[in-house]
């Protein structure tokens, strides 16, 4: 049986890039990698790297040989093995057949390994990596980490399957089996109905979630807290638009329902096109809906929910996170 992969870039992605990095002493890995990688187990690992330094003289070939070796060491360490290290040590000018998007380096690991393309993935910072999978008809995962702001709208270009602020949230997204939680609203309104006969106190939540980040982790949290059953309303991206304007969502619906319903504490997951969740509201008929402090207690679903006996809760905002601000900080 063929063996799926995931072909990793190295900087910006595994550990910090400071431009022509060649020192030990500088590796710094990035967070969250370590433990992302231990989840990834069931795939064979790959780094997939650049390193034009070389050809520039910013470095010797053994001074990137001494970088490798430590990473591969220090994975190894948590028990994280890389089968092999694939670099090209040219520039763009040199139009050589091994620089990234370029496949031969995929190639190659696909014969010497006996890799199903089809069923592996690419992880990386930037629009090459994005290139290369789909070059080698690979899925993708584009991180924002490295340089992954700066060429976010190139790299959006070449349709990665998902974008992440954080490699272990990339990890998650590639781990995905929880199918069976996303739900047509037709199949929530059945499951609601017979939830209220069970006596089961059911709690909804509803966003955009389209960058994940700590601020989502603690509001879906505090959500469940609140009763037996939770169930995410995912706005579409028409939805999305409508409301945020023409380049959002940054991840498409499916993906960002996904990653919704890899959550442990949300039980059910549906997607809806209106700009507002008022209508999904008068389906379900909750006996708490969560909003964040933003909106308040006189939130827009408030007349909705209390007219069918339930109430607001409203969750405190963690200081420093949402989707908008992640995605400001490019340049």
């Amino acid at each position: 049986m063929k063996s799926k992969a995931i072909f990793l870039d190295r900087d910006g992605t595994l550990i910090k890039d400071t431009g022509y990095l060649h020192k030990v002493e500088d590796i710094e890995f990035l967070p969250g990698v370590v433990d992302a990688l231990k989840k990834l187990k069931a795939f064979k690992l790959f780094i997939i790297t650049n390193q034009a330094g070389i050809s520039k003289k910013n470095f010797l070939l053994e001074d990137m040989h001494r970088v490798n070796a430590f990473i591969s060491k220090e994975l190894l360490n948590h028990k994280i093995k890389i089968e092999h290290i694939y670099y090209c040590p040219h520039t763009p000018q040199d139009n050589c057949q091994c620089r990234k998007p370029k496949t031969m380096l995929i190639k190659s690991a696909q014969k010497e390994y006996d890799i199903d393309l089809k069923n592996s993935l690419v992880i990386g910072d930037k629009p090459a990596d994005i290139m290369l999978a789909k070059n080698a008809g690979c899925k993708s995962v584009y991180l924002l980490t490295g340089h992954g702001l700066e060429y976010l709208e190139e790299a959006r270009k070449a349709v990665p399957d998902y974008i992440s602020a954080e490699f272990i949230r990339a990890a998650d997204y590639v781990l995905f089996r929880n199918e069976d939680k996303i739900k047509s609203i037709k199949e929530v309104s059945e499951i609601a109905l017979e939830l209220r006969k069970k006596k089961k106190r059911i709690v909804t939540l509803n966003g955009t979630f389209d960058i994940l980040h700590a601020g989502h982790d603690y509001m879906v949290s505090e959500a469940k807290k609140q009763g037996d059953i939770l169930i995410v309303g995912v706005n579409s991206d028409s939805s999305v638009k409508s409301n945020k304007g023409k380049h959002r969502p940054i991840n498409n619906e499916m993906s960002r329902g996904k990653m919704m319903a890899s959550y442990k504490e949300v039980d059910y997951v549906t997607l809806f096109n209106e700009k507002t969740p008022i209508e999904l509201l008068e389906i379900i008929k909750p006996d708490v809906h969560v909003n964040g402090s933003e909106y308040g207690e006189n939130c827009i679903e408030a007349p909705t929910v209390k007219k069918h006996g339930g109430k607001i809760h409203i969750v405190g905002l963690l200081p420093g996170y949402s989707s908008t601000g992640i995605l400001a900080k490019k340049g």
